[in-house]
């Protein structure tokens, strides 16, 4: 009985521990970085230039906004149009 109730917990945990991907952390089409001495801190979330301009904006230092080199933008799924016999 023992054994069987330190398998669900063990099974539990495993569930409870998701990666980020599947925590639903986004990589967008650009990165915000900061930079200075032995830090260096990298948020590839930006859905757009504006938002990471955004988000550098007053921080000081060493900043700047790059593409992201691992977005892979799906392109949009088309929609089939039928066309109507008559």
């Amino acid at each position: 009985m023992r054994f069987l109730m330190a398998i669900g917990v063990c099974a539990a945990i495993g569930i409870g521990a998701a990666p980020p991907a599947a925590a639903g952390y986004y990589e967008g089409p650009w990165c915000a970085q900061y930079w200075g001495g032995d830090t260096q801190y990298k948020n590839c979330s930006m859905r757009s230039f504006e938002m990471c301009l955004n988000e550098i904006r007053g921080t000081g230092g060493n900043t700047l906004c790059s593409p992201n080199p691992r977005y892979d933008a799906k392109p949009a799924e088309r929609t089939l149009r039928h066309r109507k016999t008559a």
